[in-house]
């Protein structure tokens, strides 16, 4: 059974930890650090990990948490084609912890420097990039900003916490 308190709590940890990035407060790999223990702990909870990053899943990058800007394509590491020898599931865990992905999407710039790390030798990025393009099951489009509700409930009036 699912308890969404968890995700929406986690999911409000992200969110400081991602304004706390946009002013340079934070460094890339301690926000990804904490994004990664947010999706972690809502995991552990009841498997919703995808809760604790509903905040920014839709409009930045998993790998460099840059801002996609409205319309262009976040690459899912869904879509990506997996080596025979492996199952999918297991590829897909294995890749994301060792790409240090904090969500399934990646901007261009990540996916076409880090996936051909991962994918065997024989890889055509250019034609695995028109493919998802094209009919992508898990592709996503950027909304271009984070979402301004925390799982389907509306945020609550800003503390100074977020103000500061």
């Amino acid at each position: 059974m699912s308890c969404h308190d968890i995700g929406r709590g986690m999911n409000a940890v992200v969110r400081r930890t991602i304004t706390l990035f946009d002013r340079k407060e934070i460094a890339l790999e301690p926000a990804k650090i904490i994004i990664a223990s947010c999706a972690n702990a809502v995991n552990w909870c009841d498997g919703n990990e995808y809760e604790a990053v509903d905040f920014i899943s839709h409009c930045r990058c998993g790998k460099c948490l840059k801002l996609i800007p409205k319309g262009e394509k976040l690459y899912s590491i869904w879509d990506v084609t997996v080596p025979k020898q492996s199952s999918r599931d297991h590829w897909i865990f294995e890749t994301k912890n060792k790409l240090e992905l904090v969500t399934d999407g990646m901007c261009e710039e990540c996916f076409d420097h880090y996936i051909p790390e991962v994918c065997d030798s024989d890889l055509d990025l250019e034609a695995m990039k028109r493919k998802i393009e094209e009919d992508g099951p898990d592709s996503v489009i950027s909304e271009g900003k984070e979402r301004e509700h925390n799982n389907g409930y509306i945020w609550g009036t800003d503390s100074y916490w977020y103000q500061r």
